[in-house]
């Protein structure tokens, strides 16, 4: 199956559209293809911080979330990155040259809040993983629209399922970070 460019379903423009090619798409999951290359955003000494991958995650969530827009005959999306949470990284860092993986599944969705587990790989090995949340949609139409908005932090509104304020348990934040493989450098 041929899937649009991604520059014609993302707002993202080089140098930070990231991600090369959809390569697969499914209802609650979507598989992209990216290419460290020299001079692309936060690329020094030949060689990305493989937290890159948060970056890589998002870019491919918002590209599942436009391919469906597309598909469905919808318009333009929002959206906006709440968090990362249990993000483990095999590798401190990508080299020029390395393709990559990027496959995310949707674990939960409530209203326009969901969280997608994701993996980055290279082949067969696992270079990160971890989940992200995102809001689907427009963040000030839905904070205009929100009760919440006279209320507090509390973003939820009895829809969304809990507080998403900054520090209450189980907000989306990058709560734990584990490097393995390799030192941080």
């Amino acid at each position: 199956m041929a899937f649009p460019p991604l520059d014609e379903i993302l707002p993202h423009r080089p140098p930070m559209l990231l991600l090369d090619a959809l390569t697969a798409a499914e209802v609650e999951s979507v598989t992209c293809r990216a290419t460290v290359r020299a001079g692309a955003p936060f690329v020094e000494g030949g060689r990305v911080s493989s937290l890159i991958a948060v970056e890589y995650f998002a870019q491919a969530v918002a590209a599942l979330f436009a391919y469906k827009a597309r598909s469905g005959g919808g318009g333009p999306f929002r959206g906006l990155l709440l968090g990362a949470r249990d993000v483990e990284l095999a590798v401190s860092h990508l080299r020029v040259g390395d393709v990559v993986d990027v496959h995310c599944r949707e674990q939960w969705a409530s209203g326009p809040v969901a969280q997608y587990q994701c993996v980055l790989s290279r082949g067969d090995e696992r270079l990160a993983t971890g989940a992200v949340t995102v809001l689907r949609g427009d963040p000030a139409e839905f904070a205009a629209a929100s009760p919440a908005t006279t209320a507090g932090s509390n973003l939820s509104s009895g829809t969304s399922g809990g507080d998403l304020s900054p520090g209450t348990p189980g907000s989306p934040r990058l709560d734990r970070l584990v490097m393995g493989g390799e030192s941080a450098s």
